[in-house]
């Protein structure tokens, strides 16, 4: 393992602790608690997208006149106006400037709070930019929505459990793969990858299906997560490559991929009944 893998594996063990002080420090308070958990993860994003990039909460909209749920971290393009009130919050936050929207959902093991989840998800999924950093080439339908990520501490100690939960809400909501996640992260664990065609996870040589794939990454979820966010196309062209891709490789290292094929079969029923 090199340094930085090290390095990342140490700042999983340090969310985890931070995630556990923050329910003592904010104990009778939830909201206390929640905000607390938010800054944690905020903390992390600030370190490995440092500044020009910025790291807001709030709603966001999109030159069409649509709004979503108010999200937890969204990492901002260097291009965002600073459109910042006198509390130091962002007054405006502008889809065409947002480049990852992150829903910080410390425990997935609550039905109701993996639902809550995938709605705040669904609501900036339904959101369209304009622009988008494909430089020199044509931009797939994908490009132009922001990409979405729910970032956990714990989930059900069954991921079948989590992903069944999964599959029947959008069952439930008759939400189409366009405007469904893209990751979910279990801190220190695995991520959930939602390969779909004609969009920023599906792999090139077409050697899996579509549908929900669990990568079992343990101590490198961290890695594995910045690596899978720096091949993201951002809102608007990189001047040069992310330094941390030169660092982490895509390689068996970062874990395996699993998927619950009856699972993610029900998904490719719902596509065919929605078109």
């Amino acid at each position: 393992m090199t340094d930085l893998l090290q390095l990342l594996a140490l700042e999983m063990q340090e969310i985890d602790f931070r995630f556990k002080k923050s329910s003592i420090e904010g104990k009778g308070t939830p909201q206390e608690v929640s905000d607390r958990r938010e800054s944690v993860v905020k903390k992390l994003l600030e370190k490995y997208f440092p500044f020009p990039f910025r790291i807001a909460k709030g709603n966001v909209i999109d030159s069409f006149g649509m709004r979503s749920a108010s999200i937890d971290c969204l990492v901002l393009n260097p291009d965002h106006p600073y459109t910042v009130s006198d509390d130091d919050r962002f007054s405006v936050i502008l889809a065409d400037g947002v480049d990852y929207a992150i829903e910080v959902k410390p425990d997935l093991t609550s039905k109701s709070e993996i639902e809550r989840s995938l709605h705040q998800i669904h609501t900036v999924k339904e959101l369209t930019r304009v622009r988008h950093g494909m430089l020199g080439r044509a931009a797939a339908p994908y490009v132009k929505k922001i990409p979405c990520i729910v970032f956990s501490n714990t989930a059900y100690a069954n991921l079948e459990l989590l992903t069944q939960t999964i599959v029947e809400y959008y069952e439930g909501k008759g939400i189409k793969r366009q405007n469904q996640f893209d990751l979910i992260v279990i801190n220190n664990r695995a991520i959930l990858v939602n390969m779909r065609k004609n969009s920023y996870f599906f792999p090139a040589n077409n050697s899996l299906g579509e549908g929900i794939y669990i990568l079992q990454s343990g101590s490198n979820t961290l890695a594995a997560l910045l690596l899978y966010l720096n091949s993201l196309p951002l809102s608007a062209p990189r001047m040069s490559s992310s330094v941390l891709s030169h660092y982490i490789k895509s390689d068996d290292s970062l874990g395996y991929l699993q998927c619950y094929a009856h699972l993610n079969e029900r998904l490719n029923q719902l596509e065919i009944a929605s078109n």
